[in-house]
């Protein structure tokens, strides 16, 4: 896919998604970002050297545009880009948790819509960007973004009734890993290791779960039951942390961030 990226705003996510793509070859040359605040964008902008803009119709030759500001911004921001020249191919897509396919297109009517719901990953080659598009966003150009943005982790397209519960999956879900991995740190740190040390360890050790879980395609139960041996302490630790319902608290860490989704 020949195609150039135009981002709106340069908050925290904008900055993981574009330093996800940097991190590929080839891609500083086709990213412009945009904004109001050029103090803000030119800080934003320090170590990446992209092309930035307070003019906003330097987003005109871009084939994707992303509206990087907060849901309260967005309905503004989409109806701002009606005023912009685009290619009836350009796809419009949005980061705001909670801004509908349909409150864009009441905007942007006849244009193609996708909502992306990325999480910090993308920074780093191992995110996850779980997407939604409406009926004008066909097959072909799924696997189009999927390209583009594969780069960064996983694309995942999904019914849009189902992107009110991405948060607690995927979007919330790295800082409960930071939890663990910190929690884990702190005990290896009390029997003598290093704080770097253990760090390292523990958060090596929760990557290479994950990479086994995407590369068996099994049952996390499974592996599971390959390390809890018969006597061991391995499912010592499995049954103490049974014992303090860790299963269940990561179940109601997920329902309360969808509760807090829908106030």
């Amino acid at each position: 896919m020949d195609y150039k990226i135009g981002f709106i705003g340069s908050g925290k996510m904008v900055t993981h998604i574009v330093n996800g793509f940097l991190d590929q070859p080839g891609m500083k040359e086709r990213i412009v970002v945009v904004g109001r605040d050029r103090e803000k964008l030119e800080r934003f902008n320090i170590g990446k050297e992209v092309e930035i803009s307070t003019d906003f119709k330097r987003l005109t030759p871009c084939s994707i545009i992303v509206v990087g500001v907060s849901a309260q911004a967005a309905i503004p921001m989409f109806r701002k880009l009606n005023e912009i020249k685009t290619d009836m191919d350009t796809i419009f897509m949005s980061i705001a948790a909670g801004v509908s396919i349909e409150d864009i297109a009441s905007v942007l009517p006849d244009k193609k819509v996708v909502r992306c719901m990325p999480n910090i990953a993308v920074s780093s080659s191992e995110g996850v960007m779980v997407m939604a598009a409406n009926n004008r966003i066909g097959l072909e150009e799924q696997h189009s973004i999927s390209d583009a943005f594969g780069g960064m982790g996983t694309v995942e397209w999904i019914d849009e009734d189902l992107m009110k519960y991405v948060p607690a999956l995927t979007g919330s879900s790295p800082a409960y890993a930071f939890l663990m991995i910190e929690a884990m740190a702190d005990k290896a740190v009390s029997v003598g290791f290093s704080r770097k040390q253990a760090y390292r360890l523990a958060a090596q050790a929760l990557v290479g779960a994950g990479k086994l879980v995407l590369d068996a395609d099994t049952h996390p139960g499974v592996l599971k039951d390959q390390i809890t041996t018969s006597g061991g302490s391995t499912i010592q630790g499995v049954m103490k942390l049974e014992q303090e319902g860790f299963r269940g608290s990561v179940m109601q860490a997920m329902q309360a961030v969808n509760d807090a989704n829908e106030k």
